[in-house]
């Protein structure tokens, strides 16, 4: 089945206070005339999930509805994808765009957040409250999941007990063995941490920058100032994307032990765009691609990741050296959870960390001498636990020992 106009939304009798916290801003700020604007460019765009969002009341109905929807899917496996992507679509509109953060270089957290994008923060904190409780996840929402082929509900292990909530049941766990880690005595293997997409690698300079689509980021900001922030100068930085339907476990790539284990808090960001489904119809496709200028969906701004909501892992591997991993809150992903703190030992394939709801990204630095070699393709999917690198420092020390 194609994609599906949303709603209509019912007009509550009391809005949710984030709603009536925005509608306050709004005038408060006297932002009527560009909201009024963005609401009616995101309905002339023709996209169908905007089909009962025509005016500005209809958009706080649709915030009021959401905010307390249930999850659930349809055959398409878009569904949760396209309600959470429908508020990203509006303020993503050029007439309150300037009201909002921007994504550049020492952005966040060096400066405050506007209003506006403070306001978006709390809403994700508000709708992760309400996915935390009993009432976000009934036997009908679950067995929508069950039906849709794309979540593959067959490699879960379902609790004795059951899911307590849509957050719970988001943070999922796999069936023991359903992904078995490739050479796990391996020390020059390095494994993808999640389920997910593989999107490319940037060389970072000897002067710890990165530079994405000619913007010049500094490692120290992505790290938020780590002691070990300038430990990666002239290494390798490599971005992989998950969708609503992975696995949303995060685990680490190497053995070793975590030197730094910590959440740093961020913006709530996603750049949604318009493309045409099988019929021809404008609609929001559940892909995303980064620094990508073909056939991007969901093209985030070069440097998101840098401004996001992220968790921060830095592990250090005697044979390979330390290797950061960042999980990066996406979109409505209303919490980055640690599983695991410094000083603790990790095998490779250890769970670190996980998400709850929402689309998600995952981030790996290398430093220069570990010599790292990239084996993933862009645009490839790899499970948690196949090769996506080969690490040739760790191979020439087995290969010195092996001629002992």
């Amino acid at each position: 089945m194609p994609s599906q106009a949303l709603g209509p939304f019912p007009t509550p009798a009391t809005y949710h206070p984030m709603v009536q916290g925005l509608m306050n801003m709004i005038k408060r700020n006297k932002w009527e005339d560009q909201f009024v604007k963005a609401v009616s460019d995101a309905y002339n765009s023709g996209v169908e999930e905007t089909t009962y969002i025509k005016t500005l009341p209809d958009f706080y109905d649709y915030l009021h509805y959401f905010l307390t929807w249930v999850p659930r899917e349809d055959d398409t496996g878009n569904l949760v994808h396209n309600m959470m992507s429908i508020m990203y679509f509006v303020l993503d509109q050029e007439s309150v765009k300037s009201l909002q953060s921007p994504i550049q270089p020492s952005s966040y957290p060096n400066q405050p957040l506007t209003e506006l994008s403070q306001w978006i923060v709390y809403f994700s904190f508000a709708l992760g409250q309400f996915l935390n409780t009993p009432e976000s996840l009934t036997e009908e929402s679950l067995r929508s999941f069950y039906n849709t082929e794309s979540y593959s509900m067959n490699l879960y292990e379902a609790p004795r007990e059951g899911w307590h909530s849509f957050n719970d049941f988001f943070a999922r766990k796999l069936l023991p063995g359903a992904r078995p880690i490739e050479s796990p005595d391996n020390p020059a293997v390095i494994v993808s941490p999640a389920d997910s997409t593989f999107n490319g690698s940037w060389d970072i300079s000897n002067s710890s920058i990165v530079v994405l689509k000619d913007l010049p980021w500094t490692i120290g900001e992505l790290l938020a100032n780590s002691q070990y922030k300038d430990d990666f100068a002239g290494g390798t930085f490599m971005h992989s994307f998950l969708v609503p339907y992975n696995y949303h476990r995060v685990h680490t790539p190497i053995e070793g032990k975590v030197l730094e284990a910590i959440v740093i808090p961020g913006q709530t960001y996603c750049d949604v765009t318009i493309k045409k489904d099988s019929r021809g119809k404008k609609t929001l496709k559940p892909s995303r691609k980064f620094l990508r200028t073909d056939e991007i969906d969901i093209p985030d701004p070069p440097g998101y990741q840098f401004c996001q909501t992220r968790g921060l892992i830095i592990i250090d591997s005697p044979k390979i050296g330390k290797v950061a991993v960042l999980p990066v809150g996406m979109a409505h992903v209303s919490s980055v959870v640690l599983s695991t703190k410094a000083g603790a030992e990790l095998r490779k394939g250890d769970e670190i960390s996980y998400f709850q709801f929402g689309g998600s990204d995952v981030c790996i630095l290398f430093q220069k001498q570990s010599q790292v070699e990239l084996l993933a393709k862009d645009g490839v999917f790899y499970p948690m636990g196949k090769q996506i690198a080969i690490c040739h420092t760790a191979v020439q020390e087995s290969q010195r020992n092996k001629n002992m």
